[in-house]
């Protein structure tokens, strides 16, 4: 009779089981895993998936693992077939962004309120992107939605006009990001502006947070009316004898504060909290998961991008540790 390894961890100490419809079962001593004694390529098949994918495995590990060729391997992480979650239709608060893998990114909307331990599913939707993202890109992911039954009452985004102006054409609720914007008067005043005025407009900036939209705009204002004058400042170009504003990056700060003041505090509108719908101030409920679904391809650096599409698509149809 020949002999018998565990299919699983190939150990050779291995006891009959008891039966099953009539099948015999067997019992591995060492990893105390059980079968019937029919093979299950399609069970192999998603545990190497799950062990490369999840628990980041390499092709290498898992053909040392399971005594077989790495061609063997490669060919089985192959013939996996990824699945997109079930859509379950509901009004959904979505948050929408972009983020890149080299030349190629990802986008995703997820539903920040959605309950993790229960069936509602995290992510709605995502799809490539070849290149720079466009503002048509998010309009067909909210064409898609709204065609698999979801209702979008409300979106977050990172600031890109065009999309903002895209959403409210549709009767969406638009929150701008305020983590991004702060970002934005960070890249215009630096940490440590030099500038007493700039100091005290990034002091006003980092109050966003903490803070109402009349009580911001009233800091704005007076802001504006103590430095409106130097704000305007002018001095002539040597070359092209062209007049030009002496403080650019203090406009451009000021005025970004300006026109998105009214969707930095959406999340605090009446009418959204008269109707129980939840908006996040910012991004961070997709950005925090960025991080992860991207720590998780950077353990297999050397795949292709058809197959790290396909991990991000697994990643993207159950919850993520």
């Amino acid at each position: 009779m020949a002999r018998r390894n565990c299919p699983y961890c190939y150990c050779i100490n291995v006891n009959k089981y008891g039966t099953t419809r009539g099948r015999q079962r067997y019992k591995c001593a060492g990893c105390d895993t059980t079968w019937t004694n029919i093979t299950r390529p399609r069970r192999f098949v998603n545990k190497l998936w799950k062990q490369y994918a999840f628990e980041g495995r390499s092709v290498s590990w898992l053909a040392q693992t399971y005594h077989k060729s790495q061609g063997f391997i490669t060919k089985q992480l192959d013939c996996y077939e990824a699945y997109d979650a079930l859509p379950r239709t509901r009004k959904v608060t979505v948050v929408m962004d972009v983020t890149y893998f080299g030349s190629w990114g990802v986008l995703v909307v997820i539903d920040p309120n959605a309950c993790v331990g229960r069936a509602e599913n995290l992510v709605l939707y995502w799809a490539v992107i070849e290149s720079t993202e466009k503002t048509v890109d998010y309009e067909v992911a909210t064409d898609t939605l709204e065609a698999m039954g979801y209702v979008v009452q409300a979106a977050v985004i990172d600031g890109r006009r065009g999309v903002r102006q895209m959403l409210e054409r549709k009767g969406i609720y638009v929150q701008h990001c305020q983590f991004h914007q702060l970002q934005t008067i960070t890249q215009c005043l630096t940490k440590r502006p030099k500038l007493l005025q700039n100091q005290e407009l990034r002091t006003i900036a980092l109050t966003l947070t903490e803070t109402t939209r009349a009580e911001f705009e009233s800091k704005l204002d007076g802001w504006h009316e103590k430095h409106g004058a130097w704000l305007k400042e002018r001095y002539i170009e040597p070359l092209t004898k062209r007049t030009r504003y002496q403080h650019d990056r203090t406009r451009r700060a000021y005025f970004s504060l300006r026109r998105n003041l009214p969707y930095l505090f959406t999340f605090q509108d009446e009418t959204l909290a008269a109707q129980s719908i939840k908006v996040p101030n910012t991004t961070n409920a997709l950005d925090g998961r960025f991080s992860v679904w991207k720590r998780k391809l950077k353990q297999h650096n050397g795949c292709s991008k058809t197959r790290k599409t396909k991990i991000l698509r697994s990643l993207f149809s159950r919850v993520t540790d």
